[in-house]
């Protein structure tokens, strides 16, 4: 079965790298939103299987676009993407029901490992990895 993912970012440069990272995968189809009107707006009507989900982006946040989100899907897996690494942010998007926070300035390879990890969990055929933030 083909998964989908929806990569939601501001920055192109910063969806592209997703991207390029979930095609390295071979993880499916993919599509891109610049905020989290958009990406809330593709959610309601085709829900992919993972949202990639940065947390400052103009219109509507990523925080805010985890909430709308989680009230009307529950089982989609979310990554947060950002470089935002204040406790209490972090805090905010697990009580918001993130499943996984990745900062965006660790080095290419570590990103790539643990997207890599948490893609195998989503395909269901990793071994569970642990819902806790990547530093």
């Amino acid at each position: 079965m083909a998964h989908t993912a929806l990569v939601v970012d501001d920055s192109e440069i910063a969806r592209a790298f997703i991207i390029d990272i979930l095609r390295r995968h071979d993880f499916g189809s993919i599509a891109e939103a610049e905020n989290g009107a958009q990406c809330v707006e593709i959610v309601q009507k085709n829900p992919p299987d993972i949202i990639f989900l940065d947390i400052e982006m103009p219109v509507m946040n990523g925080i805010d676009t985890l909430r709308a989100i989680r009230r009307f899907h529950k089982n989609i897996t979310i990554v947060m993407m950002t470089a935002v690494a204040h406790t209490d942010v972090v805090n905010e998007c697990k009580q918001h029901g993130t499943n996984y926070y990745i900062l965006k300035d660790l080095p290419e390879g570590k990103i790539d490992t643990r997207v890599g990890q948490i893609l195998e969990r989503v395909r269901g055929d990793g071994q569970a990895w642990r819902r806790s933030p990547c530093r």
